[in-house]
């Protein structure tokens, strides 16, 4: 109960965190997909331990497409040929038509006689569940070995033994399945609660394993939101003072919310916008600055804004900004503290000296 309870908490979290990498390849689509549909099978199959006999042909069904994008997963991410995808989707689309007639002619498909229909649907498909598990567990052991960090290893590992486990799980269905339809008598009732166990901890190997090698891209993800968020009030104010400057329309800007290498780039692109904004603000500077820190550089900005903002002739001579490390890194992080202390020179009260106030929002979805 509760092991299986953690798997779904985990599955799911794996399963939404995972999402917005469909918008990336048909590659990672695949194994999104797979994820979501062991997802939906392993909640299926927690109702079904809650004595909810009717979720299990969604719990079969969910994990036999699982089974298939894990495959087509595998095929893709080795170059496997065009064949193989075809032969694949054969087989599936072959259960899941056998799968649809006995389900709605023969609801005896799940808890019914064990004719030899019924058997051979049933050896097909964990057979195939199986094959394409263990298929899974070998690409990953191979990968894993290759990486030099110990803990992407360890993960890769735990994916592969995970996969491991449900593989001889669906074969030793299959064995069973075999030996009943032989006429032979065994105790399937106890033998429920150690399989249920072990499925359990063999989705929970490779949920975990997922969620460890997925970390460090999700680290990264969530500082670039940060990032984001901590430059929004010194990029807003350059886009509504020059918004030739903006690369993107806010449409795009909506879509590159989803999936980490599209918010690097759209921090990437909001550094230069920023940039080109203060290129074009350098005829208004007067002089050099007095504080080189990001405190001086906010004034610096705020004074530029409001001479431009006054009207003043753009002067022949342009000053220079203060000077940043050559990486972006260093630029993130500095226009970051250059950000932060112009959001607070906005927020100066009237009696205090004039400051260029931060633009109202114009609707943009940046």
């Amino acid at each position: 109960m509760i092991l299986s309870a953690a798997l779904l908490v985990m599955l799911w979290g794996l399963a939404v965190a995972r999402l917005p990498t469909i918008w990336r390849d048909a590659t990672q689509r695949a194994l999104t997909a797979a994820v979501v549909a062991l997802a939906i099978s392993r909640t299926a199959a927690f109702a079904v331990e809650h004595h909810w006999a009717r979720a299990a042909v969604l719990q079969h069904l969910a994990a036999l497409v699982a089974a298939y994008f894990l495959l087509r997963f595998l095929l893709l991410a080795t170059g496997r040929g065009r064949r193989w995808h075809v032969a694949s989707a054969g087989v599936v689309l072959a259960l899941l038509v056998v799968a649809g007639g006995a389900v709605v002619l023969a609801p005896g498909l799940l808890d019914g006689p064990l004719t030899p229909g019924v058997a051979a649907y049933w050896v097909l498909l964990d057979c195939y569940v199986a094959v394409a598990l263990m298929a899974g567990a070998t690409v990953f052991w191979t990968i894993g070995a290759k990486l030099p960090a110990r803990w992407s290893v360890a993960a890769l590992r735990a994916i592969a033994a995970g996969a491991g486990l449900l593989a001889l799980d669906a074969s030793f269905r299959a064995v069973v399945t075999v030996l009943l339809g032989a006429g032979r008598t065994l105790d399937v009732a106890a033998m429920g609660p150690p399989a249920m166990v072990g499925q359990a901890a063999g989705g929970l190997l490779m949920v975990t394993g997922g969620a460890v090698t997925t970390y460090p891209r999700a680290r990264a993800a969530l500082a670039a939101y940060r990032s984001l968020v901590v430059l929004r009030p010194l990029w807003r104010a350059m886009r509504d003072a020059f918004p030739e400057v903006i690369l993107f329309s806010p449409r795009r800007a909506i879509v590159e919310l989803a999936g980490v290498d599209d918010v690097h780039l759209r921090l990437y692109r909001r550094v230069i916008e920023i940039r080109d904004g203060m290129l074009a603000l350098r005829g208004y500077l007067d002089g050099t600055p007095d504080d080189p820190g990001p405190e001086g550089e906010a004034r610096r900005i705020a004074e530029a804004l409001r001479r431009r903002a006054e009207g003043a002739e753009p002067s022949g001579t342009t000053a220079g900004w203060a000077h940043v490390g050559p990486g972006m890194a260093d630029e993130v992080a500095w226009l970051g503290r250059v950000s932060s202390a112009y959001r607070r020179l906005a927020k100066r009260p009237v009696s205090s000296p004039p400051a260029a106030r931060t633009p109202r929002p114009s609707g943009s979805a940046r």
